[in-house]
């Protein structure tokens, strides 16, 4: 195993017993005795491991780098995912009374540990109050009218909601949107999970380098999900956003722009820990996997990182 490579790359392993495995590279150990692999499928299986796993020179005959077949992959995410994730948003509900529809909407909300939030082209800052605030489940989308409903909307449970702990608030970009509450509505918003924020993070990390402008939400979503670009309309026409009755095209691209955001969470959550889920792996292999001099040699060391934590939790 005298070659390098990159981690993620997909590798075939044929093995001195005539196994053939696949996997994608995480690392090796500094002899280059030893490769590890994630997403590991056997030949005689489909299901892949979720672990990392260890192969050794001794059981392995050749190596063989493959072509990645999600190089150039447009969608990132199921056909089937997106087919669902479309098929909520045209069920969106639009709520601009506080009557049974408003308190089973935030039942339903408060009932989940994480709900998305957006009010899109409508969030101006302190500059003027918002026409409508869109929040999702999984499964449910609603739009609150907080044009016609005003205050009242905030004092029935939407004030309470914004600003306790649980659920927490997945937004792409909170700056405004927590602007305009505080100011014009008197809500001081709490606990988000910002997806903005996640991709800058995941960028330093991946590059090194601070990014010196942010990714929009269209951005993120053709970058992490394969969304294509005109999927969603993150510039509303403000007239038509506060015309009333609002019109069904506002609110199926109210509904449509916020479908994706908790797929979008999950995946940005998942590469932000991934260092951490790789240097925890790497802990667990240190000492287990060696013969019984080395784990010796390696359990009078515990004041130290082991050799291989580095490359391991690098992107």
């Amino acid at each position: 195993m005298d070659k390098a490579y990159m981690k993620g790359e997909l590798l075939q392993l044929h093995t001195k017993n005539s196994e053939i495995i696949e996997g994608r590279f995480f690392s090796t150990n500094s002899d280059k005795s030893k490769i590890s692999l994630y997403n590991v499928k056997e030949s005689s299986e489909d299901k892949k491991s979720e672990s990392v796993l260890h192969f050794y020179d001794s059981e392995i005959r050749t190596i063989v780098k493959l072509p990645d077949p999600e190089k150039g992959k447009q969608l990132r995410i199921s056909a089937k995912d997106v087919e669902d994730i479309i098929t909520v948003s045209r069920k969106f509900v639009f709520v601009n009374q506080i009557d049974s529809s408003f308190h089973n909407a935030l039942n339903d909300l408060n009932l989940y540990e994480f709900v998305a939030m957006s009010t899109d082209g409508a969030n101006m800052g302190r500059k003027c109050k918002m026409p409508f605030l869109v929040l999702s489940t999984p499964n449910n989308i609603y739009i609150f009218d907080i044009q016609v409903m005003q205050f009242h909307a905030f004092d029935a449970g939407l004030k309470k909601l914004l600003e306790s702990d649980s659920p927490k608030k997945i937004v792409h970009d909170c700056r405004k949107i927590s602007d305009c509450l505080y100011h014009k509505h008197n809500v001081q918003l709490n606990s988000v999970f910002d997806t903005q924020v996640g991709d800058i993070i995941i960028t330093k990390n991946k590059t090194g380098i601070f990014p010196t402008a942010v990714r929009s939400l269209s951005e993120c979503l053709k970058y992490y999900l394969g969304i294509q670009d005109n999927f969603i309309e993150e510039k509303l026409d403000i007239v038509q956003s506060t015309e009333r009755p609002l019109s069904l095209k506002i609110k199926e691209i109210l509904a449509k722009n916020i479908a994706f955001l908790h797929r979008l969470s999950e995946i940005i959550n998942d590469q932000m820990m991934l260092p951490f889920v790789r240097g925890v792996e790497c802990y667990i292999e240190n000492i287990r996997s060696c013969d019984d001099f080395k784990a010796w040699e390696l359990g009078g060391k515990l004041n130290q990182p082991p050799k291989e934590f580095k490359s391991a939790i690098d992107y």
